[in-house]
């Protein structure tokens, strides 16, 4: 639940996930000692991880005051970098016992040259308010556990009418291949999101195709800052990304419960030019 938090000298956007066991500040204003003692204030009693999207000239502030660095999107607030600092309130959180095999998957990826090839778009189409119910029941056949409510056709249909996008691959006339993006229009960017393939579209090169028809309408919306937080296991879903030239942004520690649990998700941003 998102949620505005303020009093007379601070305010912060507070996203609170009860699901995921963590609260995540995506914005704050005023003195940066006020906006502290709002977020420590406001901290429920269930919290297991705290995010701060921090500007980079704020990382003394937030690093001084128990936060940590876990990754970063370049020109995510309008052009100004932002960086996840986090605090941890359980000690098991903040351990990531796949933290070696994670890194080997990352470093194989980047060591990877990448071959320009041709996408094309055609098959791809923009999904509307009726398609809510059929995109929810990929969402949960890709996905015994994901960290949102994608399952839940109503939910589906309340993003769409928020502003985020889908788009859709079909073979006949059945939704195959889903991706979206969630735009934050006063920042100019936007995250690109729940990626899913059914199993027998799987290794079409579905999600480069999605990924790129997404590319295309961000840019007519001039949107700036592109980025997406995939599983740290999937060494494809991180292979697509690097492939569409996006650049690693490190790794966000048991970040939430998606596919068979509790996992870490690699961040991966690209800037373009509008």
């Amino acid at each position: 639940m998102i949620s505005q938090i303020k009093n007379q000298s601070a305010s912060v956007s507070v996203f609170t996930d009860p699901f995921n066991k963590r609260m995540r500040i995506d914005d704050y204003t005023g003195a940066l000692i006020n906006v502290l003692t709002l977020i420590s204030t406001n901290v429920p009693p269930w919290i297991e991880k705290l995010i701060v999207k921090s500007r980079e000239y704020d990382l003394d502030f937030f690093r001084s005051n128990g936060f940590s660095q876990e990754a970063f999107i370049k020109g995510y607030f309008d052009g100004v970098d932002m960086y996840f600092m986090v605090k941890y309130y359980s000690n098991e959180r903040a351990q990531n016992s796949n933290q070696i095999q994670e890194q080997q998957i990352v470093e194989s990826i980047l060591n990877k040259k990448i071959s320009p090839s041709e996408v094309t778009c055609q098959e791809v189409s923009m999904a509307s308010i009726i398609d809510a119910d059929e995109l929810a029941t990929l969402y949960a056949t890709v996905f015994k556990v994901y960290p949102t409510s994608m399952s839940d056709p109503s939910y589906v249909r309340k993003t769409m009418e928020e502003g985020t996008i889908y788009v859709v691959i079909r073979d006949k006339n059945k939704i195959v291949s889903a991706a979206s993006a969630e735009i934050v229009q006063v920042y100019s960017n936007a995250e690109l999101t729940d990626c899913a393939t059914l199993p027998q579209a799987q290794g079409q090169g579905q999600m480069k195709k999605l990924l790129s028809k997404l590319e295309e309408v961000l840019k007519t919306k001039k949107i700036n800052c592109l980025y997406t937080i995939a599983r740290a296991e999937s060494y494809s879903m991180n292979k697509v990304f690097y492939q569409l030239n996006y650049s690693f942004g490190g790794s966000l520690t048991n970040n939430c419960f998606i596919f068979s649990g509790l996992e870490d998700m690699n961040v991966w941003y690209k800037l373009v030019r509008v």
